[in-house]
């Protein structure tokens, strides 16, 4: 029963599972600033998700789950999961606002940014001690591409985004997570469709 609970809490996890700076702080700023700009007239939007879990470790289990999830500005971004397993009751609710870069500059300070092709690759530390080692980002002209939190225990959770492009604006198609604990490692496919946007009226 306790190994149920504790992989339920790696598996909702895998969902969730998002001041001044150097200068490629400014640069990662920057950035940030642009896409947020882009993305400024979306006031919300809504979509549907599909979720397929793999627990690689014991109990060894796979389901898939279907919810839907919304947006609204300027960084609430929530999905509702449907029909969970009994064992994962709870976690039906689950906010992906650490997934909006916007959000960052509260959480971390941004401390090396390195250019590579057209990414932009982040390494930011949480300004308040805690569990957290360090937060490995990547992020381009549409925005987070992909994101690892690094932990001191060796664990790390990692979310990979695959966007596609909606009336203009880059939202993620699909998403690619997992989640390595000393004692789970899950892995989570989402598939994102069905965007309803509801966009600021010009003038």
């Amino acid at each position: 029963m306790r190994s149920l609970k504790r992989g339920a809490i790696a598996i909702a996890a895998a969902v969730a599972l998002l001041g001044s700076a150097p200068t490629g702080g400014d640069q990662a700023s920057e950035l940030i600033a642009t896409s947020a700009a882009r993305m400024a007239p979306l006031h919300s939007y809504t979509f549907q998700i599909h979720v397929d879990f793999a627990l690689k470790t014991f109990p060894y289990l796979k389901f898939h789950v279907d919810g839907d999830g919304s947006f609204v500005r300027p960084n609430l971004l929530s999905i509702h999961l449907k029909r969970v397993p009994w064992f994962a009751k709870g976690f039906e609710n689950v906010s992906l606002d650490p997934l909006e870069p916007s959000t960052w500059d509260k959480t971390y300070d941004f401390t090396d940014v390195q250019k590579v092709g057209d990414r932009l690759h982040l390494l930011m530390k949480d300004k308040t001690a805690g569990h957290l080692k360090d937060v490995n980002a990547e992020l381009d002209d549409d925005g987070l591409r992909r994101v690892q939190w690094n932990y001191l225990n060796g664990g790390w959770i990692a979310v990979e985004v695959n966007p596609v492009h909606v009336d203009g604006f880059p939202l993620p198609q699909t998403e690619n997570a997992e989640i390595k604990l000393p004692a789970y490692h899950v892995q989570a496919h989402a598939t994102f469709e069905d965007y309803k946007l509801v966009t600021d009226t010009p003038g």
